[in-house]
């Protein structure tokens, strides 16, 4: 779009140049061209050298030429130094937007990893129950469930290839990030009246944004404290320390709340869009008067310093699209940028490719997921295969004696 831009106001650039320099050239006066009434003597006075102090010589160039362009000249100098300032300040406000995202994404990932740190250094992987087991699976797959939430929410990319149905199938190496039953719920909270009513169902007005997040947060607790309940978790830890546990994971578990609704409240409060129109409307005057400023310009040194007769009228022609091809450039790819910045995450997918439009601007979501896929796995799967320096004998004596319990009440 920018490239488009460059093109269009340097041909308007070459237009202008061709019309001006076929109109005054010394050449053509010489064939009875009427934009200089002066007789021959005078012209060679006046015009063989310009000396741009003495008013009587800018009559070496038409009279619309100097009045009009005078006036075009300096009306862009002043509108050009103002956008300058303003244009400045836009992009700085829009990068400082995208660094909060981008920062914010980075925040939530560390509190999902830090939890799932937490989860997969004190879950006893040694019990080998099938309750055990459902409760670590889903354990992890309740962190990854809430981390695509989120994205689904606020990422376009992500809200245009997934959706709830969509999680009921193989998701990041997890074959159901929601079962059938989660899923019921999950379609009555973001739409109550879309389908069937789940069982002990509370319709919760205004949940269809946050709603499903927040959900499984409480999910998530209270899977933990049915681990805790089953000594899943924790089974070899005194008391304290299962406190201590619990502490620290009730605070990520808020602090990963926190962040995630953090996303929800600057996306209502965005740089006003008048802001934006305002730049596009100071932008494109200084794009458009810029092909006729710098002419002028140009052209006025030129004549001050070759002479009026006897420069070349078309050398300048390469320098004065040059100048105007790279102003353009700047003002124009400048406003882009931060409208592209405006949009952390993207806006517009493109539906051949079914990428993000600039995606190489955008905060790459996708490879945020994975990362903090595999950083979960790592945890959750680390302590299976720990050095014997790293496992302490009290779960297997305290599952032992619940097992000598059990068979001795059988027998009793």
């Amino acid at each position: 779009k920018v490239w488009s831009w460059c093109i269009l106001y340097s041909l308007i650039t070459v237009i202008f140049f061709v019309i001006y320099k076929a109109s005054v050239h010394p050449a053509h006066r010489e064939h009875g061209h009427r934009s200089y009434d002066g007789d021959d003597d005078e012209y060679a006075r006046k015009c063989s050298l310009a000396n741009l102090d003495d008013q009587d010589d800018l009559k070496c160039r038409p009279g619309w030429f100097n009045e009009q362009l005078v006036a075009v000249s300096g009306t862009y100098k002043s509108v050009a130094r103002l956008g300058k300032l303003v244009l400045t300040m836009f992009v700085g406000l829009a990068y400082k937007r995208y660094i909060q995202f981008y920062w914010g994404s980075r925040k939530v990932q560390g509190a999902v990893n830090n939890m799932a740190l937490i989860l997969g250094s004190v879950c006893d992987y040694e019990n080998t129950s099938e309750l055990s087991i459902k409760l670590q699976r889903d354990l992890e797959r309740y962190l990854m469930l809430v981390h695509v939430l989120m994205y689904m929410n606020i990422s376009p990319y992500i809200n245009d290839k997934l959706s709830l149905d969509d999680l009921n199938k193989r998701v990041m190496g997890i074959d159901q990030l929601l079962t059938e039953e989660e899923l019921n719920i999950m379609k009555y909270i973001v739409e109550p009246g879309s389908g069937g009513v789940p069982e002990n169902a509370v319709m919760m007005p205004g949940a269809k944004g946050n709603g499903p997040m927040n959900t499984v947060l409480v999910w998530l607790q209270m899977a933990f404290d049915r681990a805790l309940a089953e000594k899943i978790i924790l089974a070899h830890h005194s008391e304290a320390r299962t406190v201590s546990i619990c502490a620290q994971f009730q605070g990520h578990l808020c602090d990963l709340r926190g962040s995630m609704a953090t996303f929800g409240f600057m996306k209502q409060f965005p740089i006003p869009l008048a802001y934006a129109h305002m730049m596009q409307l100071l932008v494109d005057v200084v794009c458009l008067l810029c092909p006729f400023a710098v002419m002028y310009d140009i052209d006025t040194v030129v004549v001050y310093y070759a002479g009026f007769r006897e420069h070349d009228p078309w050398a300048t022609l390469p320098l004065t699209v040059m100048g105007v091809c790279f102003i353009t450039m700047f003002y124009q790819g400048l406003l882009e940028l931060a409208k592209v910045l405006l949009n952390p995450f993207g806006e517009e997918i493109d539906h051949a490719t079914g990428e993000l439009k600039d995606k190489e601007f955008m905060i790459n979501v996708k490879q945020i997921l994975k990362q903090t896929r595999c950083g979960q796995f790592t945890f959750f799967n680390s302590a299976i295969a720990a050095p014997a320096c790293c496992i302490t004998e009290t779960a297997k004596a305290t599952r032992a004696e619940e097992a000598k319990n059990k068979v001795e009440g059988a027998d009793y």
